[in-house]
């Protein structure tokens, strides 16, 4: 692991606190255990098809990732295919992802099974070594089985060649999308028999949707794949990704893939398109976690690709409260200050401006991370998040003074036209004075009312364009317009 790591909570001058304590069995007054378990750190070695351990995968990225939490702890890859994966919970089974030095998704854990045109991808360690991972391309597979025992749960391998359907696109197009794998043959290939209700068991594997890794079986558990569902439609533009028949963004619905029943509530990263005076343009990522109450980490932080986050930077203040440009150092803040809600409310956050305007790429993660163990010794929980195939554009709008009437003018996704826009209207110095409803992108005019117009008063307004909300009040995507006279 990179040692920046452990020194941004050192300079930071974070404390050490004591995890929750572990209660006796019977006493009721007792606080619950959140970090009990079996936990051990795992050891391994992994090599390219060839059989060459040493450099290939250099500063190459391995992620163990929880079946039931989705938990991950993350590994760098050392000159010599080495790597550890510290702090496992080896009472639970686990997945394995292959991420390049950037961050990208490169392979994902295929197993052989016994039931035909399906593989398996989860295990349980049963010592602190894993067998031999070859990397496959879309896949990374164990040398021998020495030291695992393989869970039951399936995907779809329709055309039996060990690379489950919904892998075939890594690195050539968006996982999980119409077209990676047959939907119909997917169901068919992993009926296990008897009834199922195909509305809360997409795949038809037996396992409720609320609770299966992988909803629509094509071998990219959820937390990695951009369409969870199979429907065609990628995640961040579908108001029901989880096919549960409920609308994501509602409030009380916390089981999509940035909702987590242990170490956090919910994670968030948020990019954004704006645009600057000079005609350029200013991107930045605002990252936000609800830390879950009876966790005490020593730090929330996030873990990513250099080449994205080096050299960004967030706004921070002087003791006098002047804004100054501060080097990000991975570290998130719950001081009120920091894009995060209120101080000490346990949402920790930090808006961070990237250097020259970069934007994450298809099938680039970045790890949420809170902080256990000791300065000295530190542990990660990990949490993941994958940012899907979207190549954010900017937007401009037109405004009818005759009708009073905008337009929106642009494609701020590409050829996805299922996000929502407003407009939005500010007196001279920039205090907002109304917002329109949102309207999808494929309605493009929306009017302003007389009421809001005071006779020979300046106004400006703009439009922006965001994908749907799964954390309520943060979508992934937000575009901006630049703000024009209205005249």
């Amino acid at each position: 692991m990179r040692s920046y790591r452990i020194l941004q909570f050192l300079a930071a001058g974070v404390i050490a606190t004591s995890l929750a304590a572990c209660g006796n069995a019977g006493d009721k007054d007792a606080v619950k255990c959140v970090l009990c378990g079996t936990f051990n750190d795992i050891r391994g070695a992994i090599s390219d098809p060839s059989g060459n351990q040493s450099q290939v995968l250099a500063g190459w990225v391995l992620a163990a990732i929880e079946h039931d939490s989705m938990i991950a702890r993350v590994a760098e890859i050392d000159g010599s295919g080495l790597y550890t994966l510290s702090h496992v919970n080896t009472g639970v089974a686990q997945t394995l992802a292959l991420f390049s030095s950037d961050y990208i998704l490169q392979g994902v854990l295929s197993i052989q099974s016994p039931t035909p045109n399906t593989i398996r991808q989860f295990f349980r360690v049963q010592t602190t070594e894993l067998p031999r991972l070859i990397n496959q391309g879309p896949i990374i597979k164990f040398q021998d089985g020495n030291g695992i025992t393989v869970d039951r749960d399936l995907a779809s391998d329709q055309n039996a060649d060990g690379i489950p359907d919904g892998s075939v696109s890594i690195g050539n197009k968006p996982l999980g999308l119409t077209g990676a794998f047959d939907l119909k043959a997917l169901k068919e290939g992993l009926k296990l028999g008897g009834q199922s209700d195909s509305a809360q068991d997409i795949d038809v594997d037996h396992v409720p949707n609320e609770k299966d890794p992988d909803i629509d079986g094509d071998g990219i558990i959820n937390i990695l794949d951009p369409d969870d569902n199979g429907n065609g439609q990628l995640d961040v533009f579908d108001p029901d990704a989880n096919g549960d028949y409920k609308t994501d963004s509602d409030p009380d619905q916390m089981d999509t893939d940035q909702f987590f029943h242990q170490g956090v509530d919910w994670i968030s990263a948020q990019f954004s398109l704006r645009p600057k005076d000079d005609g350029t343009s200013e991107t930045s990522l605002t990252f936000r976690t609800k830390v879950n109450k009876d966790y005490k980490p020593l730090a929330v932080q996030v873990r990513g690709a250099p080449s994205l986050l080096n050299n960004s930077y967030f706004i921070g203040h002087d003791a006098a409260g002047t804004e100054l440009q501060t080097a990000f150092n991975r570290l998130l803040g719950d001081d009120g200050l920091s894009d995060d809600s209120a101080a000490n409310d346990l949402i920790y956050g930090k808006r961070v401006i990237l250097d020259a305007a970069k934007a994450p790429r298809a099938e680039e993660a970045i790890f949420f991370q809170l902080v256990f163990g000791t300065v000295e010794h530190p542990w990660y929980m990990e949490f993941p998040y994958v940012f899907p195939d979207i190549k954010p554009a900017a937007i401009t709008a037109q405004y009818d003074t005759n009708t009073k009437v905008v337009q929106l003018v642009g494609n701020p996704f590409g050829d996805y036209q299922a996000f929502i826009w407003r407009v939005n209207v500010y007196t001279e110095d920039g205090h907002s004075i109304w917002i329109s409803q949102p309207a999808t992108g494929t309605q493009r005019q929306a009017s302003i009312p007389e009421n809001i117009i005071a006779p020979g008063t300046k106004y400006k307004f703009d439009v922006v364009a965001q994908t749907q909300d799964k954390v309520p009040g943060n979508p992934a995507y937000v575009i901006y317009s630049t703000k024009y006279d209205l005249q």
